[in-house]
């Protein structure tokens, strides 16, 4: 990753979005605020692992440091208790309504930090600065900001693109497994959507991929995952995000794809305890499953997508969970129209259905292999 530059530029609803990804992507920031006023929300573990870089980029056009609130990452840092927290410390900043929020972390505190962005004096600029593979291919673009309500996720938020995301990606060597493996699922998320050539070079290295994730213990940082293409990969993925939230900015048809693996994959997140990642990859392996037995996608390309998540170390078949509080969670997903929910199942690698009728009992035995 150490000589890879990646600069996209997307027009989301009405917003120009500059998507900037290179070993030193933060060192820009100070020349992208353009001398506005700025403050940080920044994950509290890229503090404790990169403190003296944050010193060093996190400073507006005169050298002067952002304040900085310092928040927990993790879904937990997605509480209306911590949106209040960051209203009240902006106000305590005074930031004014030419001013930016810059978020530094992973995908919740991006989340945390957009939707503060998106509220604060009726909206201000905001800056994405992800930290974590799966913020870069995600959260970081795009515009949505929420925070979580009770056992709802994400029902309470705003659509609020960044004006620029910046990926450092010197900074993703602190990654642990289980963050790289929830980065790929997303990854291969978006080249089974609309990205083959992508799925062909993940698939291409996937012994490499399972080398190094497949085994190990996932708290622990992986040695030598860095000499993998990862820029282009993420630039892959990005394309493929990119392309339909210009498309189609407030998710009224082809954004919907999108949701690949997250309808089932919302509903175990919250039951299993499951990171983000871990499952939209359950998800996503069980619609490839049922897609092959309705006879919708071939089968191979569906062996071929549960085959390439479970060498990105990721889990691909579990017991479902209980069926009343399974339904009652997708019942009540926010993408769900006309009190009836619509799957989004493959057709072949590179292509999906976004309006499948799927009975819950068939994706839950789907889930179990």
């Amino acid at each position: 990753m150490r000589d890879s530059v990646l600069h996209r530029r997307y027009r989301l609803g009405g917003v120009t979005t500059d998507y900037r990804c290179a070993p030193t992507g933060l060192a820009s920031l100070a020349e992208r605020l353009g001398g506005r006023p700025a403050v940080a929300v920044v994950d509290r573990a890229v503090v404790r692992l990169h403190a003296e870089r944050l010193a060093a980029v996190l400073r507006d056009g005169d050298g002067a440091p952002l304040p900085r609130l310092v928040v927990a990452g993790g879904e937990a840092a997605k509480t209306v208790a911590n949106l209040e927290r960051a209203w009240e410390w902006l106000a305590a900043r005074r930031l004014t309504r030419d001013g930016v929020v810059v978020g530094v972390g992973g995908g919740a505190v991006l989340d945390l930090a957009g939707f503060a962005a998106a509220t604060w004096q009726r909206g201000v600029r905001f800056v994405a600065a992800p930290t974590t593979l799966l913020a870069a291919v995600d959260a970081g673009l795009g515009g949505k900001t929420a925070v979580d309500l009770g056992a709802l996720k994400n029902p309470v938020g705003a659509f609020h693109p960044a004006t620029d995301v910046l990926v450092e990606t010197d900074l993703l060597g602190t990654l642990t497994r289980r963050d790289w493996r929830c980065g790929l699922a997303e990854t291969v998320k978006a080249a089974v959507i609309a990205a083959a050539p992508l799925f062909r070079d993940l698939e291409a290295r996937a012994p490499d991929l399972a080398g190094l994730l497949a085994h190990g213990r996932a708290d622990r940082v992986v040695p030598g995952i860095a000499d993998l293409p990862w820029t282009s990969w993420i630039d892959g993925a990005v394309r493929v995000k990119g392309r339909l939230v210009a498309l189609d900015f407030r998710e009224a048809g082809p954004r919907r794809a999108l949701n690949l693996g997250h309808t089932l994959g919302h509903a175990l997140e919250l039951q299993l305890g499951l990171a983000h990642g871990e499952a939209v990859a359950l998800g996503l392996a069980a619609a490839a499953r049922l897609a092959a037995a309705r006879g919708t996608c071939p089968r191979r390309d569906a062996d071929r997508i549960v085959a390439l998540l479970a060498a990105c170390g990721l889990a691909v078949a579990a017991t479902p969970p209980p069926r009343r509080a399974t339904a009652a969670l997708v019942a009540g997903d926010k993408k769900a129209r006309g009190g009836e929910v619509r799957w989004v199942l493959p057709l072949r690698i590179g292509a999906v259905d976004i309006d499948a009728r799927v009975g819950l009992d068939d994706m839950l035995a789907a889930l179990s292999g």
